[in-house]
């Protein structure tokens, strides 16, 4: 049996990358392990396309920051404190608002969305998200993603979207 591993964001053997315009931080397990813990720290307006995920439950614990998610007919204001738990197969966004960063703990049973970020992302020199957010053309990233078991099925939340949700509350 291996022994414990213990792991924190400013471990320089963490592996850090830059993908798209967050900075994620893959905390290590031990290593009979299939769970992936990613931390993210993703900038205010941050917001992915709707997409789905066939083959993973997306669940994170957000650490600071405000954040409108959708999932399904859901729409929601969630922030510090807050689990966010989403089945596979059901579309999902989320758009960071407010004045601060977000900072997430993806939880993972597999390594898929891990992967799309070690395709996709660039090695981060530094823990802070990037200065110069790199967003391949869209065809290209569709065909990535879609190896890697997310499927773009719509626009980014936009920023009306998100002053509704945050207005009717």
């Amino acid at each position: 049996m291996t022994p414990t591993v213990v792991d924190s964001h400013e471990n320089e053997e963490a592996l850090a990358w830059w993908f798209l315009d967050t900075l994620v931080v893959e905390h290590r397990c031990a290593s009979e392990m299939d769970t992936v813990v990613l931390e993210m720290t993703l900038p205010v307006g941050s917001a992915p396309p709707l997409h789905v995920h066939d083959h993973l439950d997306d669940t994170w614990y957000i650490l600071q920051g405000q954040m409108i998610v959708r999932c399904g007919d859901d729409q929601m204001v969630v922030g510090a404190g807050h689990w966010v738990s989403m089945p596979r197969g059901v579309p999902h966004t989320f758009r960071v608002v407010g004045e601060h960063e977000a900072r997430i703990l993806l939880v993972h049973d597999n390594a898929r969305f891990r992967d799309l970020i070690r395709d996709l992302g660039t090695p981060a020199t530094a823990r802070t998200v990037p200065s110069q957010p790199a967003f391949p053309p869209m065809d290209a990233l569709e065909r990535i993603a879609a190896s890697h078991d997310l499927r773009p099925i719509g626009p980014p939340m936009r920023i009306e979207d998100g002053d509704s949700v945050l207005t009717a509350r």
